[in-house]
């Protein structure tokens, strides 16, 4: 019960920190502001699966922090400062997670913080048991974005089945991310 109310509280909070941003931000190239256009990003990031150690379920294997590669593609399209993307992770013990979801990238000066979340299909491989297919996920990353607008940053991530199965055994990474921008994407104008 405790786990489950960390859980929620997280997710609420997350959820209440990107309305608050978003609302509170004023679009410009000065100060913090939304990101309204752009072009779309193709990101590849490194890391570890199951970096903090979640405990896995009782009776269940699988809770060995692995390396993993993050691929994503954040579209250029935006209604309100919100733009849809599409994902894959995978892990070396044959683990992986395709999934889609909303982002929004918030900006000061060369820094830019993007909050993510989604949903998706999860396959364990020989990995970490998440009780079910069907799981959420919530990144945060923080990146430096360059004169010619590929980013390079830290990203957090967390999947999770928030309870709607039996368990909910859960799994963190981090990882270092780079995002380059893709021209065929550009909605700045």
């Amino acid at each position: 019960m405790k786990q489950d109310m960390r859980v929620w509280a997280g997710i609420m909070g997350s959820a209440a920190l990107g309305v608050l941003v978003t609302g509170s931000a004023q679009a410009g190239d000065t100060g913090l502001h939304v990101i309204q256009g752009g072009p779309a990003y193709f990101s590849a990031g490194i890391g570890a699966f199951n970096a903090a150690g979640v405990e896995p379920g009782p009776g269940h294997r699988g809770n060995a922090t692995l390396p993993e590669i993050d691929l994503e593609y954040q579209s250029a399209s935006k209604l309100f400062g919100i733009g849809a993307l599409w994902g894959i992770v995978a892990n070396t013990n044959g683990g992986f997670m395709g999934y889609t979801g909303l982002y929004s990238d918030v900006a000061w000066d060369h820094w830019v913080l993007t909050p993510v979340l989604g949903i998706g299909g999860y396959n364990r491989g020989r990995g970490k048991y998440l009780d079910g297919v069907f799981q959420f996920r919530l990144e945060l990353s923080l990146a430096y974005q360059f004169a010619n607008q590929s980013r390079f940053g830290l990203k957090i991530a967390h999947i999770s089945n928030a309870y709607i199965a039996q368990e909910d055994p859960g799994e963190d990474e981090i990882m270092l991310n780079y995002s380059i921008p893709l021209s065929f994407g550009d909605h700045s104008s």
